[in-house]
Parts: C-alpha cells; sequence; structure tokens
C-alpha cells in the first residue's frame, strides 16, 4: 500500500479586524438593554405577585370578620371551641416566654430610663419617655414577634402537614367548611391574643423596672407616683395607636399564616418552605404597619 500524500498546510487565517467603537457600543447597549428588560420583569412579576398575596390576604380577613361579627351566632359550636383553645396556645401558653422578655426589658430599659433621668434631674420626662419606648413602640412590636415566631409558625405547618396528607380533601369530601374550621377561629384568635398579650408584656415591663428601681434607687418614685407620672402623659392618641398596632395586625398574622398554610404544595419538603414564606412575610408586615401607624402619630 502506497503512503498517503502529505495534506498541504492550510493557509493562515487573516487576522479579524478589531470591532469599531460603534460597535462596541451597540453590544454594550444591547446587554444593558437586556439586563434593564430582566430587572424590570422580575420587578413586575414580585409587584403582581405582591399585590395578588394582599388582595388574597384582605378578602380571608374580610370574609373572617364578617363570620366572627355578624354570623358569630351562626358558628357552630365546633368553631366556637378551636377558637378558644387557639386562645389558650396562642395567648396563655406564651405568657411564660412573653414574662421573660418582658422582665429584661423591663431592666434594660424601665430601669435604665429611671435611673439616667434622675441622675439629670428629668423625672418629669419619664412618663412621657415609656409610653412613647413601651407602650406605644416596644410592646406591640415584641409582643407580635413571639406571637409570629411561636404561633404564626405553628399555624402554618399544621395547616400545610393538612394539605400535604390529603387532611384537607378529607373534610371538604365530608362538607366540613375548612374556612370556618380552620381560618375563622384563628383570625379571632390571634387579634384577641395579641392584644391581651400585648398588654401583658406593658405591664410586667413597667412592673419590673419599677421593682428594680426601688430597690437600687432610694429616690426612685413610688407606685402612685410612677402610674401618676405615666397616666398623665398618656393620650387617647397614644391607646389608639396602641389598639391600631395589635387588633388588625393579629388579624394579619393570622391571614398570613393560614394562606400560606392552605396553599402549601402536595410534597412534604413545602411545608418548610410555606413556613419560612409566613414568618418572613408577617415580620415584614409587621414593621411596615408599625412604621406607618408610629408616622401618622407622629402627624397628629
Amino acid at each position: 500500500m502506497l503512503p498517503s500524500a502529505p495534506s498541504a498546510p492550510s493557509a493562515p487565517s487573516a487576522p479579524s479586524a478589531p470591532a469599531s467603537p460603534s460597535q462596541r457600543r451597540m453590544v454594550l447597549t444591547a446587554l444593558m438593554r437586556g439586563a434593564s428588560a430582566g430587572a424590570l420583569g422580575w420587578i413586575g412579576d414580585r409587584t403582581v405577585r405582591g399585590a395578588l398575596h394582599t388582595v388574597q390576604v384582605a378578602s380571608m380577613i374580610g370574609h373572617g370578620v364578617g363570620r366572627l361579627t355578624f354570623g358569630i351566632s351562626g358558628l357552630r359550636a365546633v368553631t366556637r371551641r378551636v377558637l378558644v383553645r387557639q386562645i389558650l396556645f396562642t395567648a396563655v401558653e406564651a405568657l411564660p416566654f412573653t414574662s421573660l422578655i418582658a422582665t429584661l426589658l423591663g431592666l434594660s430599659v424601665v430601669l435604665q430610663a429611671q435611673l439616667n433621668l434622675m441622675a439629670a434631674g428629668q423625672t418629669g420626662l419619664l412618663g412621657k419617655l415609656l409610653v412613647i419606648a413601651i407602650v406605644r413602640e416596644l410592646g406591640p412590636l415584641v409582643a407580635a414577634l413571639v406571637l409570629i415566631g411561636r404561633s404564626g409558625t405553628a399555624m402554618v405547618v399544621e395547616m400545610a402537614n393538612m394539605r400535604v396528607s390529603g387532611e384537607l380533601d378529607s373534610l371538604e369530601r365530608m362538607g366540613v367548611d375548612v374556612f370556618e374550621y380552620l381560618v375563622v377561629p384563628r383570625l379571632g384568635a390571634t387579634a384577641i391574643s395579641l392584644a391581651c398579650v400585648s398588654i401583658y408584656f406593658v405591664v410586667v415591663s413597667l412592673a419590673t423596672g419599677l421593682l428594680a428601681g426601688q430597690l437600687l434607687a432610694s429616690n426612685s418614685p413610688g407606685l402612685v407616683e410612677f402610674i401618676e407620672l405615666i397616666a398623665a402623659q398618656l393620650r387617647l392618641v397614644d391607646l389608639a395607636a396602641f389598639a391600631a398596632k395589635t387588633l388588625p395586625l393579629g388579624l394579619v398574622i393570622a391571614a398570613i399564616a393560614c394562606l400560606e398554610g392552605l396553599s402549601a404544595g402536595p410534597d412534604i419538603t413545602d411545608v418548610p418552605r410555606a413556613a419560612t414564606r409566613g414568618t418572613v412575610a408577617a415580620i415584614s408586615v409587621l414593621f411596615v404597619w408599625n412604621a406607618l401607624v408610629s408616622g401618622l402619630v407622629f402627624l397628629v
């Protein structure tokens, strides 16, 4: 067999001409337009999802409040028992942990406020400072965080597990009104519990600071003077802000938890995802709502 002839060497390719400045500008412009379109698309998608989620939460709250007010006489006995048990779990069983947080806050905020203001000769400002810091701001905020972390997450996990296990489908096939049985009592219980836990938190914080001040400073105000200092600075707008940061927010926290739990996917791995979404959404709404209410109070 004759050896094959060697192939002729290929001619070297001519070097490509460098891109002109106009071509580079065109490429950069196209890339920037693509990035802008992607960013705008992401923002638009998030905006639409947030709007739909807000509408669903508002609709759930509206239907639930209607059932709890105008249709409360028509609620079944089992729904009322669920409401009582939910209050027991959300409010009563949360009191030990709430007491610990309130005691620590009373020692760190109320006590220091007393000692520093007395040292500066500004004891008269104590009532105003405590009304703003404890009654109007920290009390409802910390109580809501406790309820979100303890009860809100539990509600999401409970309903998501019911979705995954098919229990919700079984209830619907048996003719049970899932909204009345699961959602309505949790809406009412969370709103009532948040208001009660916030009041309890404020009382324990102030009492702890007062007792610590009595022990550490001989010239600290007594019980009657302490109450008078706070009552003199407590305005109607402060009470309205306290109510606005508890009752409506309790409804929103419960609605978000129920919506995320009922909307969970069919897989067991969807349960922690639903719990994370519900917790993050509730905390976000909590801080936004508190900021809005505080801003309105400042304007008033």
